[in-house]
């Protein structure tokens, strides 16, 4: 987003870039004067965006955000919207099947959507440049308003969380384009840039238009879980509002919808593994779609690897636990232990999860094939949530000593290990 300070803003290098290049197949003007902080015009009213103007505008800062002074008279707009929406209706995909029921709402409720300029201009930008993205955000405004229209919520409830699940992504634009590649696992450092979006469509949305709070505020929530597990702020389910609620729902099912095979009963295991990360009042639709349209592939017989996988994954996890156990007794910085109890909490809530799936040392013959299935699916999932795991403790540790953080290191470290941590020999207080 362009940044807004005392002094000015300064333009998203990222941003403006998308932007420049969707000129190039989109018609974009100036909706205004763009002026500098010194208040000398750097381009005029009615004038087509170009490279020229993109050399400006990274030199000066601006007297009012980049965005509130520029719009498409083409690309992204309402109408291409109702667009996309009708033809993803029309489609036999998973998702196309449990929006059905909805669809005439769904249309008839995006027809009306408040496309405000600014984001009329960004979903062009994104267009342009991941084309992936528009019907990504399109399949999140179809998804959001179904979710809620299944709790016979009024109309504008419904309208907002579809305009929520169409804007949710929009922060991504301000991105380095390398760091939204989701087929590469991202490194620390990548995540960090990947974490402002949600931040940074919050902001741009409310500064620069004229839409509420509540749908601001939700788009800025759509990566954060109820047990303080997500991001960017780490919230707790007393801070996240109703609709944040809907679109971290809605973004996981959106993830696992380009994954192959059994999407929806795949979302289902993913929104139900760990208790207390999602609302349940918003989880039960894709939960129950699963039950009703999918059944479980056939398999072939589990293989003995399979479940040592599991047991060695849970083994790590104990062992890990017993290690932050023995880390916080030792003579440590408030900021360190703080880091310890939050793994603890973390690691608990893991262990309690897996166990409670109830498939540990159980007969294969006893299972049902969709318990078998979902056991296929454990152990990818735990690696996943081991991985989140060691991310946010790195994350945690970021302002700890060089020394503390050695210390520390074995206890994310171990789980990607084989054999699982050992104790270190005790230190004498």
């Amino acid at each position: 987003m362009s940044t807004s300070t005392t002094e000015g803003n300064t333009t998203n290098p990222h941003a403006l870039k998308a932007i420049v290049q969707a000129s190039e197949t989109h018609r974009i003007i100036a909706s205004r004067d763009i002026v500098d902080i010194r208040g000398l015009k750097l381009w005029a009213k009615g004038q087509p965006v170009s490279k020229e103007l993109q050399q400006r505008l990274l030199e000066r800062k601006l007297l009012a955000p980049i965005e509130a002074c520029l719009e498409t008279e083409d690309g992204a707009s309402l109408f291409t919207v109702v667009e996309e929406i009708v033809r993803m209706l029309d489609g036999d995909s998973p998702l196309a099947k449990i929006l059905k029921p909805w669809g005439t709402l769904l249309v008839a409720q995006a027809k009306q959507l408040p496309l405000h300029s600014v984001a009329q201009l960004l979903l062009t930008a994104a267009l342009t440049t991941r084309p992936s993205s528009f019907p990504h955000a399109v399949m999140g405004m179809g998804l959001a308003g179904a979710i809620v229209a299944s709790r016979n919520s009024p109309v504008p409830e419904i309208r907002l969380a579809m305009l929520g699940g169409l804007l949710h992504d929009i922060g991504e634009v301000y991105i380095q384009p390398e760091y939204l590649d989701y087929s590469v696992t991202l490194d620390l450092q990548g995540h960090k840039h990947l974490m402002v979006h949600p931040r940074a469509a919050e902001v741009l949305l409310s500064s620069t238009t004229d839409y509420p709070k509540i749908l601001t505020r939700g788009i800025g929530e759509h990566h954060e879980r109820l047990d303080r597990s997500g991001y960017p702020m780490r919230l707790g389910a007393d801070q996240i509002s109703k609709l944040g609620r809907v679109l971290m729902v809605t973004e996981v099912a959106l993830g696992m919808f380009r994954t192959p095979h059994s999407p929806l009963t795949k979302i289902s295991f993913a929104l139900r593994a760990i208790p207390g990360e999602f609302d349940p009042a918003w989880t039960g639709f894709l939960c129950d779609s699963a039950r009703r349209l999918e059944t479980p592939p056939p398999l072939d017989p589990l293989e003995p690897r399979d479940k040592s996988t599991l047991e060695h994954l849970d083994t790590e996890l104990l062992a890990t636990r017993e290690l932050a156990d023995h880390l916080q007794t030792q003579r440590g910085s408030a900021a360190m232990l703080e880091v310890v109890e939050q793994a603890l909490a973390r690691l608990d809530r893991l262990r309690v999860a897996w166990n409670a799936l109830g498939v540990w040392g159980v007969n294969e013959a006893e299972l049902s094939a969709q318990e078998r299935f979902e056991l296929t699916l454990a152990g990818s999932e735990l690696k996943h949530r081991l991985r989140c795991f060691k991310r946010e403790c790195l994350l945690l540790a970021e302002n700890l000593s060089d020394a503390e953080k050695n210390q520390l290191a074995p206890l994310w470290d171990g789980l990607f290990d084989s054999p699982p941590p050992h104790l270190p020999a005790q230190t004498t207080p």
